[in-house]
């Protein structure tokens, strides 16, 4: 049994630790707050503290950063993202272990066509940047100090375990359940690129344990915002309906919903095509990844419980 060590509880990490327990590891979870996570050993302590960090990460084989700043500002991303990540770069480094890091897609920006993990990152918004230097952060360390690192980048995400921030958020689906439409932004028919949590802790647990090294783009479902709607609507036994805010809404509504002034920086992430490459990670890794129609099936169950039997009796046994 090795010691893996998961910074961070929340839609990923938690399931992250149950599922690397599960595969017969120890595992330790460092949260700001103690909380009980069944077979899981729980620390409170802060992420920015290098002695803290050290103490807790001695002796891991994979270390695992899940952790967001607390805030959903680029104010606070840009002063706390990267004081999240310094320790555990020491920490990995001084205690021998793979450091596995959860990463979206902000730094590639607009781009046409797919983006694979060699496209210039070249996003101009504060959320993008910090992201941008965290990706050259983590290659500085591996090529001076012999980090050993992966980063998997996952799309926006679905499914069981998301969070209340996310665009299919428990409400949101519950909602369909209940009949009613969905709110969605800017063009709610272009296909993007979606994180099944589940496949993303599957993802991020086999980059722990394997020797792979640099980025991944985790296993996407390439889907439009309104199809999936209506496919997660229909396994509730519902019509599926949805209205769309425009993008350039964003910009007349920012004085007053706090959240619409942060994703205008990436507000073209829906009002076109977002589309990225995962064969380089399925291509490794085969087995890991979800169809659209299991993960539907599965997000509705997750809102529903008198539907959770037949959505694990249709799930393959590599998505269980």
């Amino acid at each position: 049994m090795s010691l893996h060590v998961v910074f961070g509880a929340g839609q990923v990490g938690s399931g992250l630790a149950r599922t690397l327990v599960a595969r017969g590891h120890t595992v330790r979870v460092v949260r700001r707050s103690a909380a009980v996570v069944p077979g899981v050993e729980v620390v409170a302590g802060d992420a920015r503290e290098p002695a803290f960090v050290a103490r807790v990460t001695a002796g891991a084989a994979a270390v695992y950063h899940c952790m967001n700043p607390s805030a959903y500002t680029g104010a606070a991303w840009e002063a706390e993202f990267p004081a999240l990540g310094a320790a555990l770069i020491d920490g990995a480094i001084a205690s021998g272990a793979r450091l596995v890091c959860l990463d979206n897609l902000y730094a590639y920006g607009i781009v046409e066509g797919r983006r694979t993990e060699e496209t210039a990152l070249g996003a101009t918004g504060r959320k993008g940047r910090v992201r941008i230097a965290w990706d050259a952060t983590l290659r500085t360390a591996a090529r001076e100090r012999g980090l050993r690192y992966a980063a998997g980048r996952a799309g926006d995400f679905f499914g069981p375990g998301v969070g209340d921030q996310s665009l299919f958020s428990p409400a949101m689906v519950a909602g369909l359940g209940a009949g009613k439409a969905a709110w969605l932004v800017g063009d709610p028919r272009a296909p993007h690129a979606f994180g099944y949590v589940p496949d993303v802790i599957a993802g991020l647990a086999a980059l722990g344990e394997s020797d792979a090294e640099g980025v991944f783009h985790l296993p996407t479902v390439e889907v439009a915002p309104a199809t999936l709607v209506a496919r997660i609507a229909e396994a509730m036994g519902q019509v599926g309906s949805s209205y769309a805010i425009p993008t350039w809404a964003f910009t007349v509504l920012a004085p007053f919903v706090p959240l619409l002034r942060e994703l205008r920086e990436t507000a073209y992430q829906w009002d076109r095509p977002f589309l990225v490459d995962d064969g380089k990670f399925r291509a490794r890794f085969a087995g890991i990844g979800t169809s659209l129609e299991v993960a539907a099936r599965q997000t509705a169950a997750a809102c529903s419980p008198a539907l959770s039997s037949t959505a694990e009796s249709a799930a393959p046994a590599e998505t269980r």
